[in-house]
C-alpha cells in the first residue's frame, strides 16, 4: 500500500510531462511567428547640437502579427555598420505590445558611437557611396513555446551626393 501512495504521484506527475511534451509540436504550428521590416531610420533630434555625445536614432520596425492574439516583445537586439565600421549595438528591453492580425510600429531607440559615425561619414565622403547594413532581432514572447527570435535586415548604399539632391541642394 505504502508503495502505491509513493508511485501514484510519480506516475501522475509522468503523465502531465508526456502529454505537455506531446502537445509542444502542435502549438508550434498553431504559433505563427510574426514577420519584422525595417521601415525607416531617423536622428532624434539635430545631430550637429550634440557633437561628442552620442547621436540617438530611431529605428522604425514594422511588425505583422499573423496571429489572432497579441504578442508582447521582450526585447529587440541590433547592430548597424557603415563600411567596415560598427557604428551601433546594442539591446532594447523594453516590453512592448504587437496588436493581434495586423501591423504595429514599433520605435527602437539607438545610440550611435560618435567618433565612430564620424570616421564612417568620412569614408562615405571619399568613397562617394558605402554600403551600410542594420540587423538584429525581435524576441517575441509566444505562448507554450517560450522566447522566439524573429531576425531584421535592411542593407543598402549611402551616397552623400544623392542625399543632397533629394534635399533640393543640387551642385553642378
Amino acid at each position: 500500500m505504502r508503495i502505491g501512495n509513493r508511485l501514484f504521484p510519480l506516475l501522475v506527475l509522468g503523465a502531465a510531462v508526456l502529454s505537455l511534451s506531446a502537445c509542444r509540436p502542435l502549438l508550434r504550428e498553431v504559433f505563427q511567428p510574426p514577420k519584422v521590416k525595417v521601415v525607416d531610420i531617423g536622428f532624434a533630434g539635430n545631430p550637429f547640437l550634440a557633437p561628442r555625445g552620442p547621436l540617438e536614432v530611431v529605428l522604425h520596425l514594422q511588425v505583422s502579427n499573423p496571429n489572432s492574439y497579441p504578442l508582447n516583445i521582450a526585447h529587440v537586439a541590433y547592430s548597424a555598420t557603415i563600411g567596415t565600421h560598427r557604428i551601433a549595438d546594442g539591446e532594447c528591453t523594453e516590453q512592448i505590445r504587437i496588436e493581434p492580425s495586423g501591423d504595429t510600429l514599433v520605435k527602437v531607440p539607438v545610440q550611435l558611437r560618435t567618433d565612430v559615425f564620424a570616421a564612417a561619414m568620412r569614408d562615405v565622403v571619399d568613397a562617394r557611396a558605402l554600403a551600410y547594413e542594420f540587423n538584429g532581432s525581435i524576441g517575441v514572447v509566444a505562448p507554450v513555446v517560450g522566447v522566439v527570435r524573429v531576425p531584421f535586415s535592411r542593407t543598402g548604399r549611402i551616397d552623400p551626393m544623392d542625399l543632397l539632391r533629394r534635399k533640393g541642394i543640387g551642385f553642378n
